[in-house]
């Protein structure tokens, strides 16, 4: 036993020098096989970043001064300037407010108290003293913004300005850059000569003995660059102006054979030296591996077949098998390649571990590749997970485009969303992507597909639940956002075998507004006849007779308003409406709204206090319908808000919508049912004798309604409070 536990640990050591070494054939093969320090890609790539830096940074940078007198400015990039915060009013607008509460400009507020019949009004006047600094400072910027919009020269030479500013950045971001470069790179020597204008460059002396030396000629090809830097800020304005041209440069780059000898690039060349030594090394220790396994594995691979571990391994299912066999070869595969990094840089340490985590995974690959092949006469596919999920997958096409449509999101998101962008930047990654793939994406998959399934049930129940078939309960399966749905519709399930009683709760409410509608329309209706008699006396007085007059004409128009509004409520709740939606100033039209009754808020007695702000909330609704809403919000305040008390008004922008929020203290008692005040013709007892329909908040709830918006009632105590919300663009 002790033998065969010896030779296998020794056939997966040799297994995995064998695969350590093919790795690193193939990654680090073109770097060492016949290749020099000089070949390396390191020294490739420091090459390549001189012969791009030089040309910009040293040999042929463009000049300052030249660069500025091409600058050129379009009319289109005055007229970006000019519009660059707005248009002229705007930007004057947004001047004024800036400086509104700081230059103490001249303010008047006017209050009028409505009293008895006779009273006067009171005006009162506060003035404060201006800011003279300030409000020169925004003079100034006021008169800059309208010569901005007057004189494009004015505008162009502001423009000329900013590009200029933008070009001296460029230069002083070169400055940095070419210090960096002879600093970096001071090894590099060069003789070059530029081929267009002839003028010669060199930082020293090419010497015979180099260790190495290119040749840049018309038969070797030109070192030909840009002449502006691009990987400095800035680059860009240079590039308008200049076009980005190329430069062409004759002559010799060479590093001294001295170099390599001393300094940095004596160790880097010394480490590749070292590097290639070990690769060698490393090679011919993977084909002597690879020989010895192969006559060892022909003799004792019998002694992988651990018969109490095989039993065990024979009872997983064939998908699970697989799953684990793939792992194997995986965690091999990754381990293998951290092992390759950890023999380049010489981490001693690292590679015990890794190699001897290696080395087991081996064993496990290699024992379950001779178990797989002695089952694999016997497998049975009807036991796997994979055909249990297929089957639990039964219903997923219920619904045919909904499982579909899951599918191909899934497929397309999961595997070429993560993997294959993933595996393009990075190909290492894959190493990680596959086992990703087959130990989490696929099961999250299967139960999201399960989940498909399970939903299409419910839309069948749902469809017949909509056609009157109430049938059995449907099951709830778990506590997932699905059963929750389910459970729901087992809900209305109930609901609609409660039918009948709301059919008669139904019919209680019609019978109620015909009783509240025939009682609002009856007393106007009364006293209307009532005064026709008496003015049909002829011994009245002029003075009765006026007087009779003035009532039959409130009691009129107090008619005609019941009506107007009935037919309005009716119109809403038949749908028998059309809205004209625009794109409209939720924040202009409030303000409009509490301007037309200002004279009636003068006269309340009440304190309204108004926070609403300058900003504009903007949102598709139909202008007149949605003033109506707020016109009778406000009129409301002004009929049943306690004398003497603040009435608060809120505008603002939360979480994607407009909220309007208005509050007051009620007159009268409400009671605790704030559904009952949108109700038709529903007012408190005590304030039957106000003017009013009694319909005003339940047309501003139907308009609300019809725009997708919410209108909320809290009562709490006598503190009414209604809160509008509707989504803003």
């Amino acid at each position: 036993m002790k033998h065969a536990i010896g030779r296998n640990i020794l056939l997966s050591v040799l297994a995995v020098i064998t695969v350590l070494a093919l790795f690193i054939l193939i990654e680090q093969g073109r770097n060492f096989i016949g290749t020099s320090y000089f070949d390396s890609d390191d020294f490739g790539r420091q090459l390549s970043e001189f012969e791009d830096s030089i040309v910009p940074l040293v040999l042929a940078p463009p000049d300052k001064e030249e660069v500025k007198k091409k600058i050129t400015v379009t009319p289109e990039e005055i007229e970006e300037y000019r519009y660059r915060y707005g248009d002229l009013q705007s930007q004057l607008d947004s001047i004024r407010h800036q400086y509104q509460s700081d230059t103490g400009e001249v303010t008047t507020e006017t209050a009028t108290d409505a009293v008895q019949e006779g009273a006067s009004e009171e005006v009162t006047t506060s003035v404060q003293t201006p800011d003279e600094t300030l409000l020169a400072e925004r003079d100034k910027k006021l008169a800059d913004i309208t010569k901005n919009f007057e004189d494009d020269s004015y505008v162009e030479n502001k423009v000329r300005a900013e590009k200029e500013a933008q070009v001296d950045a460029y230069y002083k971001s070169i400055e940095r850059a070419k210090n960096d470069l002879l600093n970096q790179k001071e090894d590099f020597v060069y003789d070059l000569k530029n081929v267009e204008t002839g003028e010669h460059f060199t930082n020293g002396e090419i010497r015979s003995k180099n260790a190495y030396k290119k040749e840049y000629s018309s038969k070797y090809g030109y070192l030909k660059a840009r002449i502006v830097y691009q990987q400095v800020d800035d680059s860009w304005i240079v590039s308008d102006i200049m076009g980005n041209p190329f430069a062409r440069f004759e002559g010799t780059i060479a590093i001294p054979e001295s170099s390599i000898l001393s300094g940095h690039r004596a160790y880097e060349y010394q480490y590749f030296l070292t590097n290639q030594r070990v690769f060698y090394g490393v090679l011919i220790a993977g084909i002597l591996a690879a020989v010895a396994f192969t006559l060892l594995w022909r003799k004792n691979s019998e002694t992988f077949r651990h018969k109490i571990w095989e039993e065990k391994y024979r009872k997983l299912p064939i998908d699970v098998k697989l799953a684990f066999f793939l792992m194997s070869i995986l965690v091999v595969i990754i381990t293998t390649v951290v092992l390759e990094d950890f023999v380049i840089y010489h981490d001693y340490d690292m590679q015990i571990f890794t190699f001897v985590f290696a080395v087991i995974f081996m064993a496990f690959t290699l024992y379950q590749w001779k178990w797989m092949r002695a089952g694999l006469g016997t497998i049975d596919w009807k036991g796997s997970l994979t055909y249990s999920w297929v089957k639990s997958l039964e219903g997923f096409f219920l619904k045919q485009s909904i499982g579909l449509q899951t599918l191909i999101m899934l497929i397309v998101v999961f595997f070429w969303g993560v993997g294959t962008l993933l595996v393009l930047m990075i190909p290492v990654v894959i190493i990680v992507w596959i086992p990703a793939t087959l130990l989490i994406g696929i099961p999250v998959l299967v139960v999201l597909m399960s989940r498909t399934a399970y939903l299409n049930r419910i839309f069948v129940k749902t469809e017949e639940m909509a056609k009157g078939i109430t049938g059995n309960e449907i099951e709830v399966k778990g506590k997932s956002a699905i059963a929750e749905h389910a459970n729901g519709l087992n809900e209305i399930r109930n609901l609609i075998k409660s039918s009948h009683s709301e059919q008669a709760k139904s019919e209680r409410l019609k019978t109620e507004l015909i009783t509240n509608v025939s009682h609002d329309l009856r007393t106007p209706l009364t006293s209307i006849i009532t005064y026709t008699d008496l003015l049909k006396n002829p011994n009245i007085t002029d003075e009765e007779r006026a007087s009779y007059i003035a009532i039959l004409d409130k009691k009129s128009m107090r008619l005609k308003t019941l009506i107007e509004d009935l037919f309005e409520v009716s119109k809403m709740a038949s749908g028998n409406i059309e809205l004209d939606k625009r794109k409209v100033d939720l924040t202009q039209l409030l303000q409009q709204a509490i301007a037309e009754h200002q004279e009636d808020i003068d006269k309340s007695g009440l304190d309204y206090r108004v926070a609403i702000g300058t900003k504009p909330i903007m949102s598709y609704v139909d202008g007149q319908k949605w003033w109506r809403v707020l016109d009778n919000l406000i009129i409301n305040t002004l009929k049943y808000a306690l004398p003497n008390t603040r009435v608060y008004i809120n505008l603002d922008q939360v979480a994607g919508e407009a909220v309007f929020v208005i509050k007051n203290i009620a007159k009268y008692e409400l009671g605790n049912d704030v559904n009952e005040l949108t109700e038709r013709f529903k007012r408190a007892d005590t304030s039957r004798h106000t003017d009013g329909s009694g319909l005003g908040l339940a047309i501003a709830q139907s308009i609300v309604d019809l725009h997708g918006g919410s209108l909320r009632m809290e009562v709490d105590g006598d503190l009414f409070k209604v809160t509008v919300k509707i989504g803003i663009i």
